[in-house]
């Protein structure tokens, strides 16, 4: 069973915060040791023996909401450590436990009545005068958009090294299937069951209405190209990390090796998650 685990929660959160105290000693009366207690987010920033010690938990408490998720896997780095993420808010995809469930669930996982879902990950890398400057790692998904100018893009599509299209929109999301259900979905994209294995191509708004979302295999790599010169298009990864782009700049995407860990209680249902969230079936 569990012995060492960090504690992470929501930065700026006040009811995170309180919440991570009781489940700190809550693992304490359980004799489990909590190794590090920190909260997580775009301003929260970690010294090299905290995400050590992280990495070598033997599970990870994530309390927030989908955003602190994808904060705390991309922190764990790939590495084989489950993840318990508890919903400090309203609309969660990831982060499934709710608050009012909090200790039942808890207690229900550490009496070892869980199940462990492997979520893949995207790699995108980033060439420029065909190097790589840079290389990011996500969960949810890669997006490229413009900024303030509302002005379309012409962008090359890529797949597996055969030319497939200079599509014109106002940008580009690759989506992992957990990542379905964000950005994707409000393109219009479609819901991936979230252990499938593959990657989501779809379209920002495009310029001809006959460009669809693409499901492709997971072994399959997606190469974006910038065609147009037009200012202030940037790469953005799980909506919270990423670099300006200039024209001729290549995108690459595939399904990282490395992999995010989540655990849920026995007896999950997803299509009632989609039901609550999506208020499926409401008048």
């Amino acid at each position: 069973m569990f012995k060492k685990l960090s504690i992470l929660y929501k930065e700026n959160d006040n009811s995170a915060l309180e919440t991570a105290i009781k489940v700190q000693d809550w693992l304490k009366n359980k004799g489990t040791e909590c190794i590090v207690f920190h909260s997580v987010g775009i301003f929260s920033s970690f010294n090299h023996s905290e995400i050590m010690a992280i990495q070598n938990s033997d599970a990870v408490v994530v309390l927030g909401g989908d955003g602190t998720m994808l904060s705390a896997s991309r922190l764990i780095g790939g590495k084989k450590i489950p993840i318990i993420g508890i919903n400090m808010g309203k609309l969660g995809f990831i982060t499934e436990i709710p608050k009012s469930d909090l200790f039942d669930s808890l207690e229900q996982i550490f009496s070892g009545h869980y199940e462990i879902e492997e979520r893949s990950m995207i790699n995108a890398q980033i060439f420029r005068d065909e190097q790589v400057i840079n290389e990011y790692l996500g969960l949810n998904d890669l997006v490229i958009g413009k900024g303030i100018m509302a002005k379309i893009s012409d962008f090359g599509l890529i797949i597996n090294d055969v030319y497939v299209s200079t599509i014109k929109a106002d940008g580009i999301i690759v989506s992992t299937p957990t990542g379905s259900t964000a950005y994707n979905l409000s393109a219009g994209g479609p819901i991936l069951y979230p252990t499938l294995k593959g990657l989501v191509f779809t379209t920002i708004c495009p310029h001809t209405l006959s460009v669809r979302p693409l499901v492709l295999p997971d072994h399959f790599t997606i190469d974006i190209i910038i065609s147009s010169h037009v200012r202030d298009i940037f790469l953005t990864i799980d909506g919270q990390i990423g670099l300006p782009l200039q024209k001729n700049d290549r995108v690459r995407c595939r399904i990282a090796n490395e992999k995010t860990y989540l655990i849920a209680p026995l007896g999950r249902d997803y299509f009632r998650v989609l039901r609550e969230k999506l208020r499926w079936g409401e008048r």
